[in-house]
């Protein structure tokens, strides 16, 4: 055998003994190496007909590649519990990326899984079923799972009402980092309305919650007496809020309209 026919086994026999030692290449080291799930605002939703019960979920998680713990609430006036009835859950994700939560609803079980995304911030397959108690669902239902980016930083745009009126905006917003007791989330900051005799900018904001993909907000003006109160959706990166509805009220009331802020 030839010198650089040896030296050229020897080192196909390393790179094989490397490979098995290290796992590279290897299907259950890929599998153990899960995403890092997102920490922070979610939202789950099913328009699954069996989940008329309990058609949407929001609130916080919190956790790493393997533990998670979060406060869900429902987010439906017509769900079998009201939005103010906080469900606590835990759970782990395990060597295949899916994530189960569990916690205790009106009396029986709710009982959420999916396989997390690469990046952790969203489900596929995902599902959840209520076991027992006034909540109970016939069955799992499928559902998608959503991660909302933190709604902080400086935004622009306008409100706009049905006779063609614009009122320009420039809003500073900062989210909490964690949320309150019920897994709702609130906004800080001002907002600027330039040269607009209604009110006298910059105007904090009074009022607030973020929950999913949906927030409200108020500007309240003591020295005018006159407040503008906003709600509507968000993108997942938190780059776009969309006003699906204002209402203006005070003395340069009553108005409302639509809007859109977009961060700069």
């Amino acid at each position: 055998m030839h010198l650089h026919h040896r030296v050229f086994c020897a080192a196909t026999v390393c790179a094989s003994l490397f490979l098995t030692l290290t796992g590279c290449g290897s299907t259950a080291a890929r599998a153990t190496d899960n995403p890092l799930l997102a920490t922070g605002n979610w939202q789950l939703s099913s328009s699954a007909t069996g989940a008329a019960k309990l058609p949407a979920l929001s609130g916080e998680i919190s956790g790493s590649s393997t533990v998670a713990n979060g406060i869900f609430h429902s987010d439906s006036a017509t769900a079998c519990v009201p939005p103010a009835t906080a469900i606590e859950v835990v759970g782990s994700v395990n060597p295949s990326s899916v994530l189960t939560l569990t916690g205790a609803l009106a009396g029986g079980t709710l009982t959420i899984t999916g396989t997390l995304a690469a990046d952790g911030k969203s489900f596929t397959s995902a599902t959840y079923n209520v076991s027992g108690g006034t909540c109970a669902l016939i069955a799992p239902v499928t559902a998608q799972g959503q991660n909302y980016s933190s709604i902080t930083g400086n935004y622009a745009g306008s409100f706009s009402d049905p006779g063609g009126n614009v009122i320009n905006i420039t809003a500073t917003l900062t989210q909490t980092p964690a949320s309150d007791m019920d897994g709702n989330f609130q906004l800080s900051g001002t907002g600027t309305f330039p040269a607009n005799p209604c009110f006298i900018s910059p105007v904090s904001i009074s009022n607030s919650q973020v929950t999913g993909g949906s927030f409200t907000l108020t500007y309240a003006d003591s020295n005018t007496g006159n407040s503008v109160t906003a709600s509507g959706t968000f993108s997942t990166d938190g780059t776009m809020l969309t006003v699906t509805n204002w209402t203006l009220t005070g003395t340069c009331g009553p108005d409302s309209g639509t809007g859109l802020l977009t961060k700069q």
